[in-house]
């Protein structure tokens, strides 16, 4: 592979308001080779999402933020191209955070742990970093273990089309409750209504969000997962019934912005209304994986759960595909695929 070269993307400097592909510097390297008890991995697709913004944040949450100069992180799959391990083979099909470049060693557990994956039925395998992953189990914990939905319950979903949200608005109708999902565009509210059978959608981008749920859950919300916080957050908070539950989930509205995070005026409804608001952070509930991804994989097999995949190809879009993940022009999982 000595004529083969190693796209990495550094980051230059860090925004203080959107992100830009000026952040970021695209360098060329040669191949590395894998030492003893390494493996030299080529990436194939990276999975874009909005908590990497804080991987080059200035205030806010940030995090551990990435070094000025260092390579941006972000996790994917690939192939084992060349092995010295005696645990990984060549063509070896893996998932790491092997960050942004075209080709990583690891020895399997630094500078990032390995883990073999395996194509499953009916799904392709980029599945494994969104509905079959991380995305997918978020959904699951957050609405089963943390909100606990009933049959009946009015449950209300910000960034519904996005990877966590879809999910989360499909399982609560599996659960026999009334969905009601937020999005940013007419493109997403149309698949949510006709295609996820949501019951009510509300585009925020042209819609007054609070009259809406004044229209559409007049006896109050039980359960709002919260994908964005800010104004919406602070508008569910003002339409929650007795004994509602609120899953904070992310952030997405205030990531971009460092200087000043909104903070919500109607939380006294979380002491008049008797109401709980948990955040949770999806790696403590490691033991409940396995149980989410075996329910989620139970029903793409039976053909009853649906998801998008995004896709940019190209090292060259890797900045892209953040950016459109933090402007919400993605719909669905956002991947760059590499090879």
């Amino acid at each position: 592979m000595s004529n083969m070269k190693n796209g990495r993307w550094l980051v230059k400097s860090y925004p203080t308001d959107e992100v830009s592909e000026d952040n970021f510097e695209l360098v060329y390297a040669e191949v590395p080779e894998p030492g003893e008890g390494e493996v030299l991995i080529q990436t194939t697709s990276l999975v874009m999402s909005p908590p990497l913004r804080m991987a080059i944040g200035t205030g806010g949450i940030t995090g551990n933020r990435v070094k000025i100069g260092a390579m941006m992180r972000g996790s994917g799959q690939g192939v084992v191209v060349k092995s010295q391990h005696p645990d990984f083979l060549e063509g070896d099909l893996v998932a790491g955070a092997m960050g942004w470049q075209e080709y990583a060693v690891t020895d399997g557990e630094r500078p990032f742990p390995l883990e073999k994956i395996s194509p499953r039925a009916r799904q392709p395998i980029t599945a494994n970093l969104h509905v079959m992953g991380a995305s997918g189990a978020t959904a699951y914990v957050g609405l089963y273990d943390i909100a606990k939905p009933k049959v009946g319950d009015v449950v209300l979903v910000s960034a519904a089309a996005g990877s966590v949200g879809a999910l989360v608005c499909q399982l609560a109708k599996f659960s026999g409750c009334r969905v009601i999902a937020i999005a940013g565009n007419e493109k997403k509210c149309l698949w949510l209504k006709d295609e996820l059978g949501m019951d009510e959608v509300i585009n925020y981008k042209n819609e007054d969000v609070a009259e809406r749920l004044r229209e559409v859950c007049p006896n109050g919300i039980d359960i709002y997962f919260d994908n964005v916080g800010g104004e919406i957050l602070d508008t569910a908070l003002g339409q929650i019934a007795h004994g509602a539950r609120i899953v904070l989930c992310g952030a997405t509205s205030q990531y971009e912005g460092d200087a000043n995070w909104y903070g919500p005026s109607n939380y006294f409804n979380l002491v008049y209304k008797e109401a709980t608001m948990q955040g949770f952070y999806i790696f403590s509930y490691a033991h409940r994986f396995k149980k989410a991804h075996e329910r989620l994989g139970e029903l793409i097999a039976n053909g009853n759960l649906i998801y998008n995949e995004d896709v940019l190809k190209g090292v060259e879009q890797l900045p892209a595909g953040l950016i459109r993940v933090l402007s919400g022009e993605n719909f669905g999982t956002q991947l760059v695929r590499l090879s």
